[in-house]
């Protein structure tokens, strides 16, 4: 069994309204929203899934700099990798798609603020937790995940 959480890091874990700069963390990088971060800790101590960034934050950093930033911030799960064509210009959607249609996972959620996904095929966006980009991965968002794994196999 095989199952994968799909992960936006700006309107999700990072909430900084977009006219406004992140605060940055001690290790140089924007700090992620506390809350969120709970809130996606309670998500993972509730399955087993690979975790995969989808964010256009991973242009331009390794693996490596990205497992210290979630270590840094307090994230309990470890990346499994970045989703391929991370190419600037590219949809979300389009990335996502391709990336499903081309790896077998028996579940998956997405977690996005991307509006890109209202244009995803029915099968996949019933699994799609839309944020709000400046809530990100509150309450309500880990509800809805809890309700979309409860029959996870």
């Amino acid at each position: 069994m095989r199952n994968a959480i799909i992960l936006d890091l700006d309107g999700v874990l990072i909430t900084t309204p977009s006219w406004k700069a992140d605060a940055i963390h001690a290790d140089g990088y924007s700090d992620f929203d506390r809350h969120a971060v709970n809130n996606f800790n309670l998500l993972l101590k509730e399955i087993s899934a690979e975790l995969w960034l989808s964010s256009s934050r991973r242009i331009g950093k390794t693996m490596d700099e990205f497992e210290t930033i979630f270590h840094n911030r307090g994230i309990d799960g470890n990346l499994t990798g970045f989703l391929p064509g991370n190419e600037l210009g590219i949809r979300r959607k389009i990335e996502i798609t391709n990336f499903l249609e081309n790896e077998s996972f028996t579940n998956f959620l997405i977690i996005d603020d991307d509006t890109s996904l209202h244009g995803l095929e029915l099968e996949k966006k019933k699994y799609w937790i839309r944020t709000e980009p400046r809530r990100g991965f509150d309450s309500n968002k880990l509800d809805e995940a809890k309700e979309k794994i409860k029959n996870w196999v």
